[in-house]
């Protein structure tokens, strides 16, 4: 009885842990915690450059110095700046690398998430995978790898199931 609960435990903590760091790094979208976006231009160097990936978790409370990222009404896109004045319930930003404010102030709802994770480069390498071309070759290779893997398992299967056949036909016939 033991074991079945041992190996009832064996079979849940991987589930667990996956389910926890998905909940952990998914998407919003997908019920996780956090926001991804691609930083596109270099108003946050020499911290964040073009082409990194940003991954943003909403706050509770937000303060002057973090970095976050807002859906700026005037250019109808997130920006990822940091907050330099909170003043009557308005966020004002400026990125690092800009000698000005951002034009206009988000508004509490407007603020997507503080800075949580920066991972340099990672952006470009998600929008290389992200195209059709590159995405179906990804695909194939895996597939062609899961096949050539199955394959290899199968055969090592059967020869270990053979050689546990005449083994046992050994035993049988020497007792």
């Amino acid at each position: 009885m033991r074991t079945g609960i041992r190996h009832s435990a064996a079979l849940l903590a991987p589930v667990v842990i996956v389910v926890a760091v998905w909940l952990w790094i998914a998407p919003a979208s997908l019920g996780g915690s956090c926001t991804y976006t691609v930083t596109s231009g270099i108003s946050m160097q020499p911290m964040i450059h073009k082409g990194d990936l940003a991954l943003v978790r909403a706050q509770a409370n937000y303060h002057v110095g973090e970095v976050v990222l807002y859906d700026n009404q005037l250019l109808r896109e997130p920006v990822l700046h940091r907050i330099v004045l909170i003043q009557n319930g308005d966020y004002y930003f400026r990125g690092d690398n800009n000698d000005f404010v951002d034009p206009g102030y988000a508004t509490r709802s407007e603020l997507v998430g503080k800075l949580w994770i920066h991972v340099a480069g990672a952006g470009t390498v998600l929008a290389w995978l992200g195209a059709p071309a590159h995405a179906a070759l990804l695909a194939g290779g895996t597939a062609a790898g899961i096949v050539l893997i199955g394959g290899t398992q199968t055969r090592r299967r059967r020869r270990d199931h053979t050689w546990m056949m005449q083994s046992e036909a050994t035993r049988s016939e020497d007792g």
